[in-house]
């Protein structure tokens, strides 16, 4: 399963619960949507665990964090540094 149908799919279902039938487009606001600090550590554990990417915290931004093609676009940058 590639890397966005992963976050995606987390996103989701777990940490934004939503029926699949209403899952936003990837350039949704994630923050809007409810993506709070407490998620947002959850889903940098998820990255890391999952697929095997570090993303620091100390480096979150709501650029980075707001929206799935933004955090593709990390979670990939991050994987080739």
């Amino acid at each position: 399963m590639e890397t966005r149908q992963q976050l995606r799919q987390h996103l989701f279902e777990t940490l934004i619960p939503t029926p699949a039938s209403a899952w936003p487009a990837d350039g949704a606001d994630l923050l809007e949507l409810g993506l709070d600090s407490l998620r947002v550590m959850q889903l940098l554990v998820f990255v890391e665990e999952r697929l095997g990417v570090n993303l620091p915290d100390h480096e979150v931004t709501p650029e980075r964090i707001g929206s799935v093609n933004a955090l593709v676009e990390w979670i990939d940058a991050s994987a080739r540094a």
